[in-house]
């Protein structure tokens, strides 16, 4: 199990949420974190998923999420990869 952030840009509608949320209560997993915000487009919003689960159950979460009508994109990564990038990008 790694922790793993999944970034998903969705148009601002009702409901998206709860259908995004319920893939993960599905497959059982716990979400760590959860962050909604607006982007500088106007009517999109981007959702930043933490959670704990192995690379092909997260593939599969990915997919599933990308299903939904409102979904623009969807793509994850291992959390501490990101993190790395990040300092990368400091120094």
């Amino acid at each position: 199990m790694k922790e793993y952030k999944i970034t998903v840009f969705t148009e601002n509608t009702v409901g998206v949420l709860n259908r995004i949320t319920n893939i993960f209560t599905r497959r059982k997993i716990n979400i760590e974190s959860l962050r909604v915000a607006e982007t500088h487009h106007k009517g999109i919003s981007r959702f930043t998923i933490v959670a704990l689960s192995d690379y092909e159950t997260m593939e599969k979460v990915k997919k599933h999420i990308e299903r939904i009508v409102e979904v623009l994109k969807a793509d994850f990564n291992d959390r501490h990869r990101d993190v790395d990038e990040e300092l990368k990008g400091l120094i």
